[in-house]
């Protein structure tokens, strides 16, 4: 893809994004997720305004009570704790959050007023009621002393009235009035002590205690006042309701605010499904113009596909040609070493025969010595027939093993090709150390010249990786299992790389230096062995050495491939 289109690909592809992303960021801002919090906040606190009203006409219900069993008060203190637990776990995520602490705190303050309050009352009530039964007494003494002294009946009757009016001036104190009660009622009990001794000087004592148990109430009443203008001053609930005010506002902004997202929502929406639209036409357009494209690509396909046919027969033409060059190289390499090999023999043949000449003019001179020089004749002529031997052997080995284009198939024996390979591979022999460890195996059916060749591919691999100056190749044959025989090239040389390993049988790769080789010698043992049904095990380590195992089937699952040349083709 040229770098244009990428661009184009990219912009569009990032167009795509931009307009989801739009399409996400409307949708999520007509959400109303955090309704729930602020409604249930709302409702929080209008409940904690109750309970605030509720303390409030508990306040005043109890501070005007004085009744001897008071009504019970409602703890409304583990409400307002679980009110407050609420809002604090649920109003974090509100507008309401940060002043949460602050209506906790007044709360709190508000409870402990009106716990001083009712404490405050309960005091009142003591008092109260040691003023009415000191009031009560002193009745009881003004109509002791109106019996026992007809001429004060007038002052009694005056006293006892006296004590109802403070009796009942006592009973109707408001607590918001306190103050004017008191500053009614000191008169009249300034007044009390006279007017006993008036009616009788034996209840002057008794009105003492009552004065002093009235104005007592009246000091204990005007603390309990106190402590209800602590409490009621306590101004929570506006608190509360300013609030509950502010996030009622609150929401229906909020409101109003995810309405008036919810018709730019619909409005993008309806914009993009008119762009999606136009697109699918294009789309279709475009897909009807592919299909007429797809139809001329295929014909121009199938014109290519031609070409490629024919581009890969020219190319395993020319593989073959390559093959049969690395065969005529491995076939020149050893034509070079047998005619090293038949020099040494050769050369012997040749001094024996010159010895014979010279002594053949000895032998005519010395009629005497024929016998001795006979003898000699025999002796060099045993040498001359002995060299001429091995050159025969040389060039049979030779022609058998130079059969590389012929797949006959015979039976053979691997430990023969081993040998004839390894006569064959003396040249290249001479500065290493062959060690042969031929097992007992059978013959099998094969292409013995193809065979040979894998052989000598192995072996001529295994001295290229020597980099010693006297290296080591251990040669082995043995059985394998029932059905195979294994041959095992062993050599001490540089070791294979990990990472090249998995390429040594890939076609012209070679790790030689340029003009060393053509990469085709495991090549072409490997599609042998394949052929035959076998296969080759590599296990290497880089410097210690390399083992090259083949398996080949005694007998071959199938024809061997190969084309079919007459023995005496190349004899």
């Amino acid at each position: 893809m040229n770098p244009a289109r990428l661009r184009k690909s990219a912009l569009l592809a990032l167009a795509g994004a931009a307009l989801l992303g739009t399409l996400a960021f409307l949708f999520v801002k007509t959400q109303s997720a955090g309704y729930k919090d602020d409604a249930q906040a709302l409702a929080l606190l209008r409940e904690l305004r109750d309970m605030d009203a509720g303390w409030d006409v508990d306040g005043m219900r109890l501070a005007n009570d004085f009744n001897p069993t008071q009504a019970s008060v409602a703890d409304r203190s583990r409400i307002v704790s679980r009110i407050f637990q609420e809002l604090e776990h649920g109003a974090a995520r509100t507008s309401a959050g940060s002043q949460i602490p602050a209506l906790r705190a007044g709360m709190a303050e508000k409870q402990v007023a009106f716990r001083a309050l009712r404490a405050a009352h309960g005091q009142s009530l003591e008092s109260l009621v040691a003023a009415r039964e000191a009031l009560a007494d002193l009745v009881t003494q003004a109509a002791t002393s109106r019996a026992r002294n007809p001429t004060a009946l007038e002052a009694a009757a005056a006293l006892v009235g006296q004590v109802e009016q403070l009796r009942g001036a006592l009973r109707a104190a408001d607590i918001e009035a306190t103050a004017e009660i008191e500053r009614d009622l000191e008169p009249r009990l300034a007044t009390l002590v006279p007017a006993a001794l008036a009616a009788d000087p034996q209840a002057a004592q008794a009105a003492g205690r009552a004065e002093a148990a009235a104005r007592e109430f009246l000091a204990i009443r005007a603390a309990e006042a106190q402590a209800w203008r602590r409490f009621s001053f306590l101004t929570v609930g506006a608190r509360i309701e300013l609030l509950a005010r502010t996030l009622s506002k609150s929401i229906e902004a909020s409101l109003e605010d995810k309405d008036r997202w919810r018709v730019y929502l619909f409005a993008y929406a309806a914009a993009l499904l008119i762009g999606v639209v136009y697109l699918v036409m294009r789309v279709l357009t475009t897909q009807a113009k592919l299909r007429e494209a797809n139809d001329s690509l295929e014909k121009r396909v199938a014109e290519r596909t031609r070409d490629l046919e024919q581009a890969l027969k020219r190319l395993q033409e020319s593989e073959a040609q390559l093959v049969q060059s690395e065969k005529m190289s491995s076939l020149g390499q050893l034509v070079a070493g047998v005619a090293h090999e038949i020099n040494t023999p050769l050369a012997y043949a040749k001094n024996s025969m010159s010895m014979v000449r010279e002594r053949l003019p000895q032998m005519r001179a010395r009629l005497g010595d024929a016998d001795e020089s006979i003898q000699d004749l025999e002796e060099l002529a045993r040498d001359g027939l002995h060299g001429i031997e091995q050159i025969a052997e040389l060039v049979a080995n030779l022609r058998n093993f130079s059969r590389l284009d012929r797949s006959r198939v015979a039976s053979f024996n691997v430990n023969e090709g081993l040998r004839a390979t390894l006569l064959i591979a003396r040249p290249t022999l001479r500065k290493v150390d062959v060690e042969q460890r031929p097992g007992d195996v059978p013959s099998i059916t094969c292409s013995p010249s193809q065979v040979n060749q894998v052989l000598l591919n192995l072996v001529n691999n295994a001295v290229q990786a020597i980099d010693k100056p006297r290296g080591e190749i251990r040669i082995s044959t043995r059985r394998e299992g029932a059905d195979f025989v294994a041959i095992e090239v062993v050599d001490n040389g540089r070791g294979i790389p990990v990472d090249v390993l998995p390429k040594i049988f890939d076609p012209f790769f070679t790790t030689k230096e340029v003009g060393k080789g053509t990469g085709l010698g495991l090549t072409i043992a490997y599609k042998i062995v394949s052929q035959h049904g076998g296969r080759i095990d590599v296990r290497s380590e880089e410097g210690v050495g390399t083992t090259f195992t083949v398996l080949l089937p005694i007998h071959p699952p199938g024809e061997i491939e190969g084309a079919e040349e007459p023995e005496e083709a190349l004899a």
